[in-house]
């Protein structure tokens, strides 16, 4: 079906300018894991309604309710049911510090051996956009950076839909797919990029891009080869040099020295006495890593490298400079995240400089077409 869409859809050679409200089609939403949790979950909101999934009330009216786990089912505020999936409907729900409008979905289900609570939020797709880059950005940037990761957030949401058809959700709220966090983020700007770009995906060859993203590339962005190991001919890697405003466009970092040891020592056999970059990719990124100890040595891949030592720790694989010592690993490096496709800061960048968002587009996907979907 997908296929066929996109087969039917006319490139787009400019931007569009509609003002209709931004609202995908009725069948094009989205599902969300907003939540995992391990015994219960409350969930508050005026109005809130309790509901199966045919649509009869298991709870009437309240402020707030507890679902948790019962032998045969749910239970909603101590009454026992029958069901593995309710609905829980009002204007706007609080979930964990989260606002979500409409509808929570509460199931249980078993998840790697254990029984938990998956909490889905379902929600028009061009909603879950504009919640997607009020989160993903901070708040103050050019509208066209935010048009830009519009078009690349619509087009991910959409390809993770039609791979995962026969799961629960579509994406994951986090960084493990994109982060949403629910109403509380959205701003008028995040609104406007979704409307005015509604309902444009990236394409490939009558199928939808894959629209990496990632916070800011150091300079250069990587290939698709280089960071994934397949050839993708829109994610060549791109010359950006925009993104020199970002809050880690360079940083250095200290490791103490047994942490170091714990990371590594499985695969040395002991406490770490030297590492060395071996290997560097096109874009200059640190493709293998050299460890040694006085057992032996063993060679790494960049991203097992940060991997190991912690994303948050090793904010990219573009490592100018590693120095070990008695007491710390000290890494300097630039950018942050895996560096393949749209730089985040590099669209802010070039958006400063008045460069339209289509173009922006072209430039860390290059080859790839705008197309309508819808």
């Amino acid at each position: 079906m997908l296929a066929v869409l996109l087969a039917l859809a006319a490139a787009v050679s400019t931007p569009t300018t509609s003002t209709a409200t931004a609202v995908a089609p009725d069948d094009e939403t989205v599902r969300i894991a907003v939540g995992r949790f391990n015994d219960s979950v409350t969930i508050e909101g005026a109005g809130l309604v309790v509901r199966r999934l045919d649509g009869g009330d298991v709870k009437e009216a309240s402020a707030r309710t507890k679902v948790s786990m019962g032998p045969k089912g749910l239970v909603v505020d101590g009454k026992a049911t029958d069901r593995d999936v309710l609905v829980v409907n009002a204007p706007l729900l609080s979930l964990a510090k989260h606002t979500y409008r409409g509808a929570l979905e509460v199931r249980l289900q078993v998840y790697k051996g254990k029984r938990e609570l998956l909490v889905v939020h379902p929600l028009d797709l061009e909603t879950y956009v504009t919640g997607i880059v009020s989160a993903e950005l901070p708040r103050g940037w050019p509208l066209g950076a935010y048009q830009a990761q519009a078009v690349a957030a619509r087009t991910f949401a959409v390809t993770q839909k039609y791979r995962r058809l026969e799961l629960p959700y579509h994406m994951e709220s986090s960084v493990l797919d994109q982060v949403y966090a629910g109403v509380g983020r959205e701003h008028a700007l995040a609104d406007e990029a979704a409307r005015t770009t509604r309902g444009l995906v990236l394409s490939s060859r009558r199928h939808l891009a894959q629209t990496y993203f990632h916070a800011a590339c150091g300079g250069n962005t990587e290939s698709a080869e280089e960071g994934w190991g397949s050839v993708i001919d829109y994610l060549p890697g791109s010359g950006c040099n925009h993104c020199g405003d970002a809050n880690r466009a360079a940083w250095t970092v200290s490791v103490r020295r047994g942490d170091v040891d714990r990371a590594f020592k499985s695969l040395v056999g002991g406490p770490v006495t030297g590492i060395k970059v071996t290997a560097r990719t096109a874009s200059g990124r640190a493709k293998k890593l050299e460890l040694a100890s006085a057992k032996k040595k063993r060679t790494i891949s960049g991203a097992d490298f940060r991997r190991l030592l912690g994303w948050s720790v090793v904010w990219s694989t573009q490592i100018d400079k590693l120095t070990l010592n008695d007491k710390h690993l000290v890494v300097v490096g630039r950018g942050s995240g895996h560096g393949v496709g749209l730089c985040q800061w590099g669209a802010r960048g070039f958006a400063l400089e008045g460069v339209a968002w289509d173009e922006i587009l072209r430039t860390y996907y290059p080859g790839a077409d705008l197309v309508k979907l819808y």
